[in-house]
């Protein structure tokens, strides 16, 4: 069985880098030395499936193998540009010129990697931060090339630095680093023995000039610093994503919202939107969902976009809402449900590279992440317009049809889950993202509520008044719940969270349409219905919603 010697560098606030110097460019990082020991297996098993695409000699990312620790170094970190770097003891030996020829190699395939997901990236990605404090992925990009500048210049006198580097910082981006790569690996190529041989400490250009290094070192340091920002790249990419699917998926929650409370009459027979009333906006927002994936689905293939469409909209709009005037409400809304989440399943299937590349097609640029902005922006014009209409026409209803109630509360679901989507797997326990509760505190926490409210319609069901635990100090009964939760694993809390929202949709869907508008006593006010309260589950769901977006800063 292999067997891999693993170094670690632990700063003083137990932040590790477990290093596998076997396999040079094998790294993981991680708040503590065993959680960097515990994640080693799997980044050795992506290591292999790595070098194995490129047709090099490794092990199957199957076969059995073992990691034991080799060595510590303390006192580094926190691992951000500028600090300093262990030198462990097989970077001491010497590199011969065939073993750089073979790491060359390696460098080559990791910026293949790096340039596959950002060559075609449009200029608006390539600058997009997810926050103030994070990069974007040009500043990475820049990062990256100029530490490898960086890296050489441990090893040999600055004069003798490849003058090209003394004006880089006006070139483009992609020929920064060709330009960079190119360089440095012409001047590695030209080490003498002695420089591939000895330790140096350099005094220029850095804040450690006890700092030890050899070409072992730079070597190890350009694989691992890549391949660690490629990463960092895909997450900022996967970020952004997931940022735009939130922004639609906020605005479909604050559309069907503002349909709740109308009567079917009002929504299938008064006019909203010009001569539209609102059952043939929602035929036509299906409509055009329907249609950007067929055309999102010829850009992929290759094909120019059916640009005529857009550019006719009246042409298009006149083709299609007619079909559904004579269809019921409830069609419709079927329809336009199934548009979206098939339109949603299918870019969930695209990797980042086909997601955000730039497709040049009859003399411009398309990109996919501008037709999301468009389609977020046209549900939130119609929002706007259902708002403006509902004021003029005074409409202060309390129920209406159990289809639209039913959508919107799977669209506020689908608004949530899209805000949490935000916070990484690893930090759902962990990150505080609205006031002290972390994720799992505020699903745990909606739960909760959800399973009050379904004690209550289950009552109003039956035909008796809702007797649920009464809430008077509601702040004391977040807290004292959140806190019985606090101990639940994350998978306990997901399942019970999933079965609340189950449990809701089946209470409301054996209703009849009359019991929804049966008044009772209420709990916290003298009248309530199985309606009003459904509303309030579905308000507590986009309200979360949105103070995770606000707590995340998502643009």
């Amino acid at each position: 069985m292999t067997r891999y010697p693993v170094y670690l560098e632990i700063a003083s606030d137990g932040l590790t880098m477990a290093h596998v110097l076997d396999l040079p460019g094998c790294a993981v990082r991680a708040p503590t030395p065993n959680e960097a020991l515990r994640r080693l297996p799997e980044a050795i098993r992506d290591y292999c499936t790595w070098l194995r695409r490129y047709g090099e000699p490794v092990q199957s990312e199957e076969a059995p193998f073992e990691v034991e620790v080799a060595g510590e170094s303390t006192g580094f970190g926190p691992f951000n540009p500028g600090d300093a770097a262990a030198l462990f003891p097989p970077d001491r030996e010497p590199v011969t010129p065939e073993e750089m020829e073979y790491l060359f190699r390696l460098m080559a395939y990791a910026r293949a990697n790096l340039l596959a997901m950002v060559r075609d990236l449009p200029d608006d990605v390539l600058d997009w931060q997810p926050d103030s404090q994070s990069f974007s992925v040009r500043r990475l990009l820049r990062h990256i090339g100029n530490a490898e500048e960086w890296y050489v210049s441990r090893l040999v006198p600055p004069e003798t630095l490849p003058p090209e580097w003394e004006r880089d910082e006006d070139l483009p981006i992609l020929d920064f680093l060709e330009m960079e790569r190119r360089t440095a690996v012409a001047r590695l190529r030209q080490l003498t023995q002695e420089e591939r041989s000895g330790v140096f400490r350099p005094t220029h250009w850095t804040d450690h000039p006890e700092e030890p290094w050899t070409a072992r070192k730079v070597l190890r340091r350009f694989l691992e610093h890549e391949r660690e920002h490629t990463a960092q790249v895909r997450e900022n990419l996967v970020i952004h994503r997931r940022h735009l699917l939130d922004r639609l998926a906020a605005e479909r929650g604050g559309l069907l919202e503002q349909l709740t409370g109308l009567d079917e009459r009002t929504l299938t027979e008064v006019p909203a939107v010009g001569d539209w009333t609102v059952k043939e906006v929602l035929a036509h927002v299906a409509a055009w969902d329907r249609w950007v994936l067929r055309e999102m689905k010829r850009m992929l293939s290759g094909e120019a976009p059916d640009i005529t469409t857009a550019q006719n909209e009246d042409a298009f709009n006149a083709a299609n809402v007619p079909a559904w005037r004579n269809r019921a409400l409830e069609e419709v809304l079927a329809e336009m449900q199934e548009a979206r989440a098939t339109w949603m399943a299918w870019l969930e299937t695209l990797p980042e590279e086909e997601f955000f590349r730039r497709r040049p097609f009859q003399g411009d640029n398309w990109a996919f992440p501008g037709w999301l902005k468009v389609y977020w922006q046209h549900d939130a014009e119609h929002v706007a317009q259902a708002a403006t209409w509902r004021e003029a026409q005074g409409l202060k209803g309390t129920s209406g049809p159990k289809a639209v109630l039913l959508a919107a509360l799977q669209a506020g679901r689908e608004e949530l889950l899209a805000a949490a989507a935000q916070v990484p797997a690893g930090e759902r326990a962990l990150r505080p993202v609205c006031g002290e509760w972390t994720l799992k505190d505020v699903l745990g926490h909606v739960t909760d509520w959800e399973w009050l409210d379904v004690e209550g319609l289950r009552q109003m069901a039956d035909g008796h008044a809702p007797q649920v635990e009464l809430v008077g100090d509601r702040e004391g009964w977040n807290q004292a719940h959140v806190k019985a939760r606090r101990d639940q694993p994350w998978e306990a809390m997901w399942a019970d969270f999933q079965a609340a929202h189950q449990a809701l949709v089946e209470v409301l869907q054996g209703m009849r349409q009359d019991d929804l508008s049966r008044p009772f006593p209420g709990v916290w006010e003298p009248e309530t219905t199985p309606y009003a309260w459904a509303l309030v589950i579905l308000r507590h769901h986009r309200g979360h919603a949105k103070s995770l977006r606000n707590e995340g800063g998502v643009p």
